[in-house]
């Protein structure tokens, strides 16, 4: 930890370890403006603040929900532009929450097929003693 212009940041390396997701990614959503507030000093050297590591718990968790990063950066986008948005970012999680209430009941219902099979195998081996 490091404190630049009275913010506590994080280097890289630190924010990597942290929040288990490679230097390279956190290049890579920089470029993509994912987060668009983080700090470089003189050297170029990205410092992360606390709002930067709240942003990666968020980017993290709709990526994991498979929201492509270009709606996450319409996301981001939107977050700081203001209350004219609010609506907007709203829609947007609630199709996102029922994306994921859908894949769910996809799952459950791959869990009952698989579930199924399995105790046809079971009375397969079954009957072979």
């Amino acid at each position: 930890m490091k404190q630049i212009d009275e913010k506590i940041t994080f280097t890289i390396g630190q924010v990597s370890d942290l929040k288990k997701i490679s230097a390279y990614t956190l290049r890579y959503y920089d470029k993509q403006g994912l987060l668009p507030k983080v700090i470089r000093d003189k050297n170029g050297t990205r410092h992360f603040t606390k709002e930067d590591l709240q942003w990666l718990d968020m980017i993290k968790c709709l990526k994991n929900t498979s929201m492509s990063l270009d709606q996450i950066k319409d996301f981001v986008d939107s977050t700081y532009q203001g209350q004219e948005t609010l609506d907007q970012r709203l829609d947007l999680l609630k199709g996102q929450v029922e994306k994921i209430k859908r894949t769910i009941l996809e799952q459950q219902s791959y869990i009952k097929q698989i579930n199924k099979k399995i105790n046809v195998l079971k009375r397969e081996k079954g009957s072979e003693i």
